[in-house]
């Protein structure tokens, strides 16, 4: 329990900036949207080599001062943001906050440390839905604290400083909670005798090694294509619609709400019932199809919203079935390191290289497949499906 209720603690931290985050770095002299993005994808960048590196250093000295590590970052990179009065500070502290947070992937191998093969899909579900709850309340809450700041007379710095300090709070709170209750799940001496008997035999890997890269695989475009909603989304109901930051922010909401329904509810008897290769396929499969369905079904709200929720199904899914599936080729001696780098640093290198290449395919989407909106999530719808199959 002490687990999730760290990375619920944590992420609702990440999730309070959402809202706050572009605007605060648009409040600089000379930002612009790019600016913003490189904000955002630094994060991701520094967490793609931070995930593989906490995943080894967990795996040889013990989970528990891992993830203490992590959310101690976190806690600290959101008081430097609050404190920074120029953008380079504050792209220091996002890359610092990214080299250390691995704190769902090490969550991850908890998880497998202390439960069986068969037990992992419910419970690395668990992890999922205090995810999605995390992320479903957090920007709500720092949208809240800014208003009430507002209110107040603070002007935007203050608004935005204070929501930054509200979640280092927020992290501090988690690193003092898991501090007190979090307990080692790794016996070290024991894994070290086991590391010592098979470092000559390369079999636990190796054996492994084309299942794993097509996990890893799936995992990257699984992430690719839900970024290019998450990146584009936004635009193209203000470009079709008129929609603009409430109903985005509506749909978002109830999107978090549906993936923490689907994790604590139903994610664990469809992956018992399916099978986490035939689930992580099914997870593929949705959130490609309906990826691409959500630009051609925009004169059907109906339809279209249909596809919105299959989409974020599969995503769901993914989010239990691929980990749990990784989980299983990982020898035990490895699950920090291989959970790293799928959970984690496969799924922010996606972070990065989909917002970039989306906006360009969005832009660009009547020259390239001759119809407007269409060409990032064709791409994406895809590639994650093709990634699937295997």
């Amino acid at each position: 329990k002490s687990v999730y209720l760290s990375v619920f603690i944590d992420v609702l931290g990440i999730g309070l900036v959402i809202p706050v985050l572009p605007y605060l770095v648009l409040s600089f002299p000379s930002s612009s949207a790019a600016t913003v993005g490189l904000t955002i994808a630094v994060y991701s960048i520094a967490q793609v080599p931070g995930s593989i590196i906490a995943g080894a250093i967990s795996d040889k000295y013990g989970r528990r001062v891992v993830l203490l590590a992590s959310i101690f970052a976190s806690a600290l990179s959101f008081l430097f943001c609050g404190l920074a009065r120029s953008l380079p500070t504050i792209l220091v502290a996002r890359a610092a906050s990214g080299l250390t947070g691995g704190s769902i992937s090490v969550a991850q191998a908890v998880v497998a440390d202390v439960t069986t093969v068969e037990e992992r899909p419910k419970y690395l579900g668990l992890i999922g839905a205090c995810i999605g709850i995390a992320f479903t309340f957090g920007p709500g809450l720092g949208a809240s604290v800014s208003a009430i700041v507002e209110a107040s007379g603070g002007g935007p710095q203050e608004q935005y400083s204070i929501v930054l300090y509200t979640a280092a709070f927020f992290g501090a709170l988690g690193f003092v909670y898991a501090w007190r209750n979090l307990e080692e799940t790794r016996d070290l001496e024991k894994d070290k005798k086991m590391e010592e008997e098979t470092s000559d035999d390369s079999s636990s890997y190796s054996k492994y090694f084309f299942p794993i890269i097509f996990t890893l695989n799936a995992m990257f475009w699984s992430n690719y294509a839900f970024t290019v909603m998450q990146s584009t989304y936004g635009v193209l109901i203000f470009e079709e619609w008129g929609w603009s930051t409430s109903a985005l922010g509506i749909i978002l909401v109830v999107s978090g709400l549906e993936i923490a329904v689907l994790q604590g509810a139903f994610i664990k008897p469809i992956v018992s019932w399916t099978g986490k290769h035939v689930g992580s396929a099914l997870s593929c499969i949705l959130l490609g199809t309906f990826l691409a369905g959500l630009p051609v079904t925009l004169n059907v709200k109906a339809l279209h919203f249909a596809s919105f929720f299959f989409h974020v199904a599969g995503f769901s899914l993914g989010q239990t079935a691929l980990p749990a599936l990784l989980s299983r080729f990982a020898p035990k001696e490895g699950q920090g390191k291989i959970l790293g780098l799928g959970g984690q640093a496969a799924q922010a290198a996606a972070r990065v290289l989909s917002p970039l290449a989306s906006g360009f395919l969005y832009d660009n989407s009547s020259s390239i497949v001759g119809t407007d909106y269409l060409a990032p999530y064709l791409l994406g719808g895809i590639m994650c499906v093709g990634s699937g199959i295997p």
